[in-house]
């Protein structure tokens, strides 16, 4: 028997027998989920990184109470690295946007969105291969018609 055959009106699909449809479409979504798992891994370490977790002390005026690793970090490995010309750079804190002509502090606040926009990239990226995958593998009735990914 194939590693991807029809059994019964039902599928088999790597050892797995008896399988749905939605059963199948999870087992291919895991499966490229799995292809992709040293994405994932730094993915959430950055965006854990990027998260106020650390205290530190208020600045008068500041509202801010915490701090994050990656900032921390950010700010000692580039020490007074400044913006040529004194250009400033808006970035956001919990909600408030704040300017800076510190490098430390631009990288080390933006952290936590690069995070972000891999985990997107990487969900459409497993979602897509999934979607390719079920439908070569699928009987024409329950292919999936999706056209945005």
């Amino acid at each position: 028997m194939d590693t991807t055959e029809e059994l019964n009106g039902t599928y088999f699909y790597h050892g797995h027998t008896n399988v749905t449809k939605q059963e199948l479409f999870w087992l291919i979504f895991l499966e490229g989920f799995a292809n992709h798992i040293g994405w994932e891994i730094e993915t959430a370490a950055m965006i854990l990184a990027g998260q106020p977790i650390l205290p530190k002390r208020v600045v008068l005026g500041s509202k801010v109470k915490r701090t994050s690793i990656a900032s921390k970090l950010a700010r000692r490995i580039l020490k007074d690295t400044r913006l040529p010309g004194g250009m400033k750079m808006e970035t956001s804190v919990l909600g408030q946007t704040r300017a800076t002509n510190k490098l430390g502090a631009i990288v080390g606040r933006a952290v936590p969105y690069i995070g972000y926009a891999q985990a997107v990239i990487i969900f459409s990226q497993v979602a897509r291969e999934t979607r390719n995958k079920y439908n070569l593998i699928a009987r024409p009735k329950d292919r999936i018609e999706w056209a945005y990914f």
